[in-house]
């Protein structure tokens, strides 16, 4: 069965790992081959925001490096402590639409060069916009079917599951 494509706009709620989140910020991305990428900053009350992109119908949560902790680069690797990681796809990304808050540390680019490095540890995602030395780096993680969710899909899903324990606490009596 296929996963819906969820797809939000700004003010929107909707649910990442367990908790009511926010849409505060959008960016639309169109790569070279004409696929569509969206990215989400998420808010809550308390917590730091969060950063997922929706792209080939999956969610991955995209988590920015901390500023001390930057991968030194050497060509087609980066190493981030004593790992390696080495660069397995390149993507450009023409900046289409934005919305609401910022997203990520390059504001007012229209295109952002995107390396996908694989390691140890997982992916790592180096972003540049062309022309400026700033490079960002996010630890990306692919999300499964069901960790995003509308607002309304998560209120379906508890109401199942308080029917069904109702239905549950019936059958003992």
């Amino acid at each position: 069965m296929a996963q819906e494509v969820l797809a939000f706009g700004i003010g929107e709620e909707m649910v990442f790992g367990g908790k009511l989140m926010r849409v505060a910020g959008l960016a639309r991305f169109e790569g070279a081959s004409g696929q569509q990428t969206t990215r989400y900053l998420l808010a809550e009350a308390f917590g730091a925001p969060v950063i997922l992109e929706r792209g080939d119908e999956r969610f991955s949560r995209l988590r920015p490096l901390p500023s001390g902790s930057q991968p030194r680069a050497a060509g087609n690797v980066l190493m981030v402590a004593d790992q390696k990681y080495s660069l397995v796809a390149v993507r450009k990304l023409k900046v289409i639409a934005v919305a609401g808050q910022a997203i990520g540390a390059i504001p007012g680019a229209l295109l952002l060069l995107s390396g996908i490095f694989e390691g140890p540890a997982g992916t790592l995602m180096r972003e540049m916009a062309p022309g400026t030395a700033t490079r960002v780096y996010y630890l990306v993680k692919r999300l499964g079917a069901g960790e995003v969710l509308s607002a309304a899909q998560h209120a379906a899903i508890k109401e199942a599951a308080r029917r069904a324990a109702g239905d549950r606490s019936l059958e003992q009596d």
